[in-house]
């Protein structure tokens, strides 16, 4: 997508120069000065030369950056773009049913890069060309709006890209192999298999028996999720950082509050506080299982679960061998950190640190803290729960194009201003079987 950019920038380069020398030209042919209005016209072309230029340049740049990150993050195991994680990459299993087309991005591949993203920003090229030409990025156009007087705009495609890819890199359900599918439409039908074709032995000379494989489609629809970050007018006129500080602080509410509809979408009651009815959230992996699969929400004991000694790790274990007693295979185990600090600290009679059991030493695990420590029972404050699955069976749908918008009169009387990020998508479980949930079990205090 940025090299369509360079290359639209550097047509527009070409054209502008060859203006400026149709103009010298002309008056050197005729023997003369340029006259005050070829003058004018001339420092104008000049102006877009040195504009194109400096464009190239930051897109040129920005792709240097994104080059040198992946690079890095290549080195750490397990992480976006790694050698391990695009060992376990899924993402091909699934297809627009209108298109047979791929649908979600494959491991370590960056937003902007999916075929989706780029016809998309290929046809509006021309309306983003004017927010690239006239801010440095996503943090100087945030920065301008905040302070010449508010508004809002869609941000271009390169920059709600690099949010995107922020927010990957923070939420737990994201980094745990969530799959992400662009959606250049509201409704977006993504192809599945229901159930797996059988093989049986036969006698010789026998009939075969037929058993095909049985598909449906996952359907994600759009829906709207907004994030605001407040701060003084002082703030942002002064702040050399503050560019940087308001990205990274928006794509961290998105990436927050996507772990939250993931995990407890359509939950209203029995996890704390949570109250997140479907509309207008979409339906997250406990409410799809307590509709569909209730089998595989274990605990929700009375007064809790508290782990014993002789079986520490027994319901960590249950919860996984759930998910493989479907044929699954696990990819994630997600907690929050009160209930990793339960298990970090836990010793055996002697004091030394209990062992971890293969089975949940082999599974990578990731810390979100919008997983509730609530009351249940007797139990107070300390049940939670930890979700086990296959993650690339969770989609996530992002509709293309984040809106952001600024509010500078909601709270003139205190000298603030507001930034709203309006992002679309979807969250779907495809594969229920590939989940599990313990639900009130003991962490730390």
């Amino acid at each position: 997508m940025s090299k369509h950019l360079i290359a639209l920038l550097a047509e527009k380069r070409k054209t502008a120069h060859a203006k400026a020398t149709a103009l010298l030209n002309v008056a050197e042919s005729e023997t003369r000065s340029l006259t005050p209005e070829e003058v004018q016209t001339f420092d104008g072309l000049t102006a877009e030369l040195d504009s194109y230029r400096s464009q190239e340049g930051r897109l040129k740049s920005f792709e240097d950056d994104v080059r040198s990150a992946e690079q890095s993050l290549s080195r750490i195991p397990g992480a976006p773009g790694s050698s391990e994680a695009r060992g376990v990459d899924q993402s091909a299993q699934w297809v627009r049913t209108e298109t047979m087309a791929p649908a979600a991005l494959r491991s370590g591949q960056r937003f902007a890069e999916h075929d989706v993203a780029q016809t998309y920003s290929q046809r509006s090229a021309g309306s983003e060309a004017a927010a690239l030409s006239q801010f440095e990025g996503l943090g100087d156009m945030i920065r301008a709006l905040a302070t010449t007087g508010g508004g809002s705009a869609t941000i271009p495609t390169a920059w709600s890209s690099q949010l995107i890819d922020l927010a990957r890199n923070t939420s737990a359900v994201l980094k745990a192999g969530a799959s992400i599918v662009p959606m250049d439409a509201k409704t977006v039908n993504i192809g599945r298999i229901t159930g797996d074709p059988t093989a049986t032995f036969r006698a010789e000379g026998s009939l075969i028996t037929a058993s095909d494989p049985t598909f449906d489609n996952v359907t994600l629809d759009a829906k709207t999720m907004s994030s605001q970050v407040i701060a003084s007018m002082e703030w942002f006129q002064d702040t050399d950082n503050g560019q940087s500080l308001v990205v990274n602080a928006l794509a961290s509410a998105l990436a927050q509050r996507i772990d939250l509809v993931a995990l407890y979408g359509g939950i209203v009651a029995g996890a704390g506080a949570i109250n997140l009815p479907t509309p207008p959230n979409p339906r997250g992996v406990l409410a799809a299982l307590n509709a569909g699969r209730p089998a595989n929400v274990l605990g929700a004991a009375a007064n809790g679960t508290t782990q014993t000694a002789a079986t520490y790790w027994g319901e960590v274990l249950d919860a996984i061998y759930t998910v493989r007693d479907s044929n699954e295979e696990p990819t994630g185990l997600i907690w929050n950190t009160k209930i990793g600090r339960q298990y970090a600290k836990a010793t055996d009679t002697t004091g030394q640190p209990l062992q971890i059991p293969a089975a949940v030493e082999d599974i990578p695990r990731y810390s979100s803290n919008q997983i509730p420590s609530y009351t249940q029972g007797t139990m107070a404050g300390r049940a939670t729960d930890l979700f086990v699955g296959d993650w690339s069976q969770l989609l996530i749908g992002q509709r293309l194009g984040v809106t952001i918008q600024v509010l500078t009169e909601r709270y003139a009387e205190t000298g603030q201003i507001s930034i709203i990020a309006h992002w679309r998508g979807d969250v779907q479980p495809a594969r229920l079987g590939a989940f599990s949930v313990f639900k009130s079990i003991q962490g730390a205090v």
